[in-house]
């Protein structure tokens, strides 16, 4: 009897297959100098951690692409001026003449941009792993809620984008993990049941239970470990490295 039960695999792109994290800090790291201030770990978490808060209300309908931009910008350079005695505590009020004008944070954050890409990575088991499946004539797809113009452009600057049969994001489908129109979409391209279609990814909201309930079976890539004890692993369904999905064909 063939091992083999999945018949096509459709793998996350952002911290599963590009190191994005890395990439992002190390981007980040070079505009903090030229704006003369001192790279370090609490600037990046900061960094993180507003996106997060200002993605959410983003969601939410607060602010659009280019106010969720300009906001990154404004607090990274207060968290830049945490020493300066002139700084007041909150955000800046707009009437502060300190604040930085809309254009300014638009250049800055397309700067940032330009630097992340320099820095652009593919984790290392990557290719071995396309190659692995490719060698079983199992079909790949990327599924990411990332923007159509530089998901793609990430794939092809990678060189990985001839090692997949498609890249697939939210914004080209119109609908994000873990909406289960994203993933049906692609099963769908694939002419394939959801049942036959393994969905891995380190988003363990996206990438595992949006994908189980859509009716795939799905792996959480937990790369630095952080699901913890009793996390995603319950099911058996967590691995450390991209491929170890392998073993769950």
């Amino acid at each position: 009897m063939d091992r083999i039960r999945t018949r096509a695999v459709i793998l996350d792109l952002d911290d599963t297959l590009f190191d994005h994290r890395t990439s992002a800090r190390a981007g980040l790291a070079h505009l903090v100098q030229e704006l003369g201030g001192s790279p370090s770990d609490e600037i990046a978490d900061a960094w993180e951690a507003t996106a997060a808060h200002l993605m959410a209300r983003r969601r939410e309908g607060e602010l659009d692409c280019a106010e969720y931009r300009r906001e990154r910008v404004r607090h990274l350079v207060d968290d830049l001026r945490i020493d300066d005695p002139r700084r007041p505590d909150g955000p800046r009020p707009e009437s502060d003449p300190h604040r930085l004008a809309d254009a300014e944070c638009d250049a800055l954050y397309d700067r940032f941009l330009t630097l992340y890409e320099q820095e652009w990575r593919a984790f290392d088991d990557v290719l071995p792993t396309l190659r692995a499946l490719a060698d079983l004539r199992i079909p790949v797809a990327v599924l990411t809620n990332g923007p159509e113009r530089r998901q793609q452009k990430k794939m092809r600057d990678l060189g990985l984008r001839d090692l997949v049969v498609g890249v697939w994001t939210s914004e080209g489908i119109g609908a994000a993990k873990p909406d289960p129109a994203s993933y049906l979409t692609v099963c769908a391209a694939f002419g394939l049941e959801p049942a036959d279609v393994l969905h891995v990814g380190d988003n363990p909201d996206h990438d595992l239970r949006g994908a189980q309930e859509a009716g795939l079976r799905a792996l959480h890539l937990d790369r630095r470990g952080e699901a913890g004890v009793g996390g995603a692993d319950a099911g058996g369904t967590r691995i450390r490295l991209l491929g170890e999905l392998l073993d769950h064909l």
